[in-house]
């Protein structure tokens, strides 16, 4: 196993009427155990040393925003 790990930044959502872009996903807090809802940016792919990682802060077991990321990020990699 490689010490590394690829992560998608999320932010929080801070207006209900902001435009949600074919490489982003809306993700509800109820649905990842988050505090607030917030936006899976899967532009932003980051590769991170494990050893860095925190806390964890929400877990998305949700079948359908799993796929939805997915094809986000086959959109944003053009794959």
């Amino acid at each position: 196993m490689l010490p590394v790990i690829n992560v998608i930044l999320f932010t929080s959502l801070k207006s209900k009427t902001r435009i949600i872009y074919s490489n982003e996903v809306l993700i509800p807090k109820d649905s990842a155990t988050l505090s607030v809802d917030s936006i899976a940016v899967c532009y932003q792919i980051r590769t991170l040393d494990k050893s860095r990682l925190g806390k964890e802060i929400g877990v998305i077991q949700d079948i359908t925003l799993i796929h939805a990321i997915h094809e986000a990020l086959r959109f944003q990699l053009q794959l």
